[in-house]
């Protein structure tokens, strides 16, 4: 077993002490320690502990780069501990020295959705999130991530209570609590998290003191992010992290889209004003795009103003176009070059011509995500080929994605190497025809 030896206290809070530990080898860490209170009885311990071998539970139990990972742990010691890696800081610190991040937050933002929608996808919810727990770390080449931490209140679903004492005590961080948790946290759904988010939100770009529990207000479009976040009602703030996502990528990229023609900025601003377009103005809309590919021009600006709302409405409508706009929308994520938050908006539509699409277009769209997660190294959009390359998919898409590997001269060897040096995925992850293709001759 592997011995620690403090260096310094980081942060003491609530039921944990974190401190900074060395290895003999000199490695330093982060652990954190359940602290009893001096009162405590000898079941509330009990409680506390417990609470705190589930933290452990869960947050091991989720592997994504926004996620804080736990890397050692003794839960048999009195009292418990667990070891992670050493942050730099966390997002409330960075917040109280420039709440604007240097004018920039779309990075810490964007990663902090990443996570929280792993989170969610397996089922949990965190209920605690606040700018404290939101950790600062390093890559090697010098860039910066962002990965979420302090999962002593999560809960595998609504009904199961983490709470200390009574099953109805209040808990989390009161200016980032949503209301429906004031009195029980067996209420707390994504949408408490979606709340969290929104008070998040308003500590950037909002503006003065606010009542906990309230709903939350900013100037500009921003602010109606913030507002529809934290509704009092949950059933009237985003439905998940995704649709927020995209409400939020919006916002902050507004300016972002760069239009090459008048007659290409018009159908892209009727892309960006509505979440739904006429049979008349979609035939347009293709007609324009055949001229562009026609004569050789691009359709990046036009394929980057589509949302999963105008996918949705299409498919229903026309979806005889749907399969086209899916094909050129598979062309588009493989062709072009995006900044890392606009890949997991990406990855989020193309999964639904993948779910609706027909056996050409799933092939195309799998492949495209493939290219996209690995050349973006975006473990989001890696996981959407993984979970689309599936050993349960027919050997019939699976010989189509073969062929199409040989249409396209898709160096798969190559990017299946990438992909399992950027994420964890067990060897029979993918169907076996797939697998096949990354073997060495």
């Amino acid at each position: 077993m592997v011995s620690y030896t403090t260096v310094r206290e980081i942060g003491r809070g609530g039921f944990g002490l974190v401190e900074e530990v060395e290895t003999k080898k000199g490695e330093k860490f982060a652990t954190k320690t359940l602290v009893y209170p001096s009162n405590a009885s000898k079941a509330s311990k009990a409680d506390l502990r417990a609470r705190f071998e589930r933290e452990v539970k869960y947050q091991s139990a989720i592997d994504h780069r926004h996620v804080v990972p736990i890397l050692d742990k003794n839960l048999k010691d009195d009292p418990p501990w667990f070891v992670m890696p050493l942050a730099e800081g966390s997002l409330q610190k960075e917040l109280r020295v420039d709440r604007t991040l240097g004018g920039s937050p779309k990075e810490a933002l964007f990663d902090l959705l990443a996570g929280l929608e792993e989170i969610h996808r397996l089922g949990y919810k965190h209920r605690d999130l606040s700018p404290g727990n939101v950790l600062r770390f390093s890559n090697e080449d010098g860039s910066i991530y962002y990965a979420i931490s302090d999962f002593g209140l999560m809960s595998p679903q609504a009904g199961v209570t983490t709470t200390l004492t009574d099953t109805n005590v209040a808990g989390g961080t009161l200016p980032y609590r949503a209301p429906e948790c004031a009195t029980s946290f067996r209420r707390a759904t994504e949408q408490a998290d979606i709340y969290s988010v929104g008070a998040i939100l308003h500590d950037i770009f909002g503006a003065g003191g606010r009542i906990p529990h309230a709903e939350l207000k900013a100037n500009g479009k921003i602010g109606e992010v913030i507002a529809k976040c934290t509704k009092t009602n949950p059933k009237r703030r985003y439905k998940n992290v995704q649709e927020l996502r995209e409400a939020l990528y919006d916002v902050l990229h507004s300016a972002d889209l760069k239009f090459e023609s008048d007659e290409e900025l018009y159908f892209g601003k009727l892309l960006q004003d509505n979440d739904a377009l006429t049979d008349e103005q979609w035939d347009e809309l293709f007609a324009h795009i055949d001229r562009q590919d026609a004569a050789g021009k691009s359709t990046q600006a036009l394929m980057s103003a589509i949302r999963r709302p105008h996918v949705e409405g299409l498919l229903l409508s026309a979806p005889e176009l749907f399969h086209a706009l899916g094909m050129e929308y598979a062309k588009f994520a493989s062709k072009y070059s995006f900044d890392f938050d606009f890949c997991d908006l990406i990855a989020t539509i193309a999964q639904l011509f993948y779910d609706n699409g027909e056996i050409d277009l799933q092939a195309n769209i799998m492949l495209a995500m493939l290219g996209l997660g690995t050349s973006h190294n975006r473990w989001f959009v890696e996981r959407k080929f993984v979970s689309m390359a599936a050993p349960s998919i027919s050997d019939e898409l699976a010989q189509r994605i073969v062929t199409e590997i040989e249409v396209q001269e898709f160096d798969i060897k190559r990017q299946l190497r990438r992909l399992r040096k950027s994420i964890t995925i067990e060897k029979d992850a993918l169907h076996p025809k797939i697998e096949a293709l990354g073997e060495d001759d």
